[in-house]
């Protein structure tokens, strides 16, 4: 496949959903073989599993003393519109801001920017299927030619057991916000994270339904947003990732467990980029 960027630099601005800092993205074009790079404080950081410093509750990623927070979404919007070359500049606060909770903010704003570049990039695909586990969470990665990802679990409340297979389609994924359940915002507070949530932002989920006066929009909404996490951390991989996935009440640090164990077992995407 084609390697791919913008043709024209975009500007979105937010609130950081965990820091409650506003800051500004700006996406620029990027060449050839550049690869994912956020820029923040003259420092460069490149979307790759080796930079990783955070995943609790979002996927961050750092490199000396900079910091750039909750980068999943912005780099499942990439994956799913297939952008290989892109520079993230983040001016103000360290986290890519939240907007609705989803990735449709930046999917809209970017799907007609898009533009294919001369060379091409190898996808990442596994060669042989293996499984990931840590307790009773597992994730399943086999080849395939496609990418198909599903999620199951099981959630509190009335949500009970939740599975969606993703199989190409962005529409199914990207509106799906971020969630929490109300007993658990003492604890995520507790740790100093979701200081900018809000109803604007988060899916609140309660014993017998949501707090969202607009309700949910995807029956399975919080199957579906972990489809969409996965689909971002797996750009961690540098290039478009074909296989199929199968995570078991994963999260992101699963994910990242995931996505190390591919990224040493195939590198033929990587290379192509950074060649």
């Amino acid at each position: 496949m084609r390697q791919r960027t913008i043709k024209d630099t975009l500007r979105i601005d937010g609130i950081g959903i965990h820091t409650g800092e506003r800051s500004e993205i700006l996406l620029h074009p990027a060449e050839e073989n550049t690869g994912i790079v956020f820029y923040r404080n003259r420092t460069l950081i490149q979307a790759v599993p080796e930079n990783v410093v955070g995943t609790f509750l979002s996927t961050d990623l750092g490199s000396g003393s900079e910091v750039v927070k909750t980068v999943e979404h912005l780099l499942a919007t990439l994956h799913l519109l297939g952008v290989t070359n892109m520079v993230v500049e983040v001016v103000g606060g360290c986290e890519i801001p939240i907007m609705d909770g989803s990735a449709y903010v930046f999917y809209k704003e970017m799907k007609d920017l898009v533009v294919e570049q001369d060379e091409e990039v190898d996808p990442v695909s596994p060669e042989e299927t293996f499984r990931v586990r840590s307790g009773e969470a597992w994730i399943e990665v086999s080849p395939c030619d496609c990418l198909e990802i599903t999620y199951e679990g099981v959630f509190k409340g009335y949500m009970g057991e939740q599975r969606f297979t993703f199989r190409g389609n962005a529409k199914d994924v990207v509106l799906a916000r971020t969630f929490c359940f109300d007993e658990d915002i003492e604890f995520i507070r507790s740790r100093g994270l979701g200081k900018g949530g809000s109803l604007d932002n988060t899916l609140v989920i309660g014993r017998n339904g949501v707090y969202n006066r607009e309700g949910l929009r995807y029956e399975d909404e919080p199957a579906r947003h972990k489809v969409l996490d996965l689909i971002g951390d797996l750009y961690l991989l540098g290039a478009p990732f074909k296989g199929r996935v199968v995570s078991h009440r994963g999260g992101h640090t699963l994910n990242y467990m995931a996505v190390r164990e591919i990224y040493k077992r195939s590198k033929s995407g990587l290379r192509s980029l950074r060649s």
